[in-house]
């Protein structure tokens, strides 16, 4: 169904919710190379459990790692299954339409090459 799907990925813990603050990952907001960290951790995490549940702690992301961190996770993951394992708490008001706009912006392209 979407083109670049984690493929082969087996969970550990079919029922378990892990619950990460992002900044027990990084500290800094501001990279793509940072975003791409938090991505693979996140990715991980995703492996053990079922659901992830990430805190951002009201931190303000920058596009760029908004876009490496979430826009490509939702990519490789597709949109349906992005929105039932990954939930984000605690997203500041400023960055709430940000990450909308990476999440759909990347999952709408992966799903046009996909068909």
């Amino acid at each position: 169904m979407h083109g670049t799907r984690m493929k082969g990925w087996k969970m550990l813990n079919s029922t378990s919710i892990f619950n990460i603050n992002i900044r027990n990952i990084t500290t800094d907001f501001g990279t793509r190379r940072v975003g791409e960290m938090a991505r693979l951790a996140l990715e991980q995490y995703l492996l053990e459990h079922e659901v992830i549940a990430v805190d951002f702690d009201n931190q303000n992301l920058n596009p760029s790692f908004a876009d490496e961190c979430l826009g490509k996770l939702a990519e490789q993951l597709g949109l349906e299954e992005f929105k039932k394992r990954v939930r984000l708490g605690n997203v500041s008001e400023s960055t709430k339409p940000l990450i909308r706009h990476v999440v759909l912006t990347r999952t709408r392209q992966a799903e046009a090459i996909a068909s």
